[in-house]
């Protein structure tokens, strides 16, 4: 059975790892690419979750918000960026196999104002947010045609049902 602290780590750093990886494949002149001003460039997508994992991190070691430092601007460069998350995976794989369940209860005030919350949930918070980042990069992957070149088909569960001879319909009525 895993412990708590193994289902964070795999999660985040999964999901980090594979952002990490795609991001790797990004040709250089995708990095900037958008659908829309208003949709978020790779370069964006990997600087969010970076200064956020950096910032999240910070919260959970510090609890003085006051002895906090900026968060640096995200390199400018692919590569250095790809290795920047690549590092801040490791520091966050780090700190999750080492947090004891009372550490993880400790209260956190978000950038020193609101209500009190604990290292778990700065955990949720960074978890959920590198899902979506993933989720996001996903998108773009698939718009760029890397993720295979024929239009999207979600994999619904009942046509693989049926392909495989398993289950029947539910009885609503």
């Amino acid at each position: 059975m895993q412990s708590e602290n193994e289902v964070y780590r795999e999660a985040l750093c999964g999901h980090l790892n594979q952002m990490t990886q795609r991001l790797r494949l990004l040709p250089p002149d995708k990095w900037d690419f958008t659908f829309h001003v208003a949709a978020p460039t790779p370069r964006t997508i990997a600087a969010h979750a970076w200064q956020w994992l950096a910032c999240d991190r910070q919260h959970i070691l510090e609890p003085d918000v006051a002895r906090h430092a900026l968060i640096p601007e995200p390199p400018a460069d692919p590569i250095a960026m790809c290795d920047a998350l690549a590092r801040e995976t490791e520091a966050w794989e780090a700190l999750l196999r080492d947090l004891t369940p009372e550490q993880m209860a400790e209260p956190r005030r978000q950038f020193g104002e609101g209500p009190p919350l604990n290292v778990r949930w700065f955990i949720f918070h960074i978890l959920q947010h590198c899902i979506m980042k993933n989720g996001q990069l996903g998108y773009v992957f698939f718009a760029l045609g890397l993720d295979g070149v024929e239009p999207y088909a979600a994999p619904f569960p009942n046509p693989i049902y049926e392909e495989i001879g398993v289950g029947q319909p539910p009885d609503l009525g």
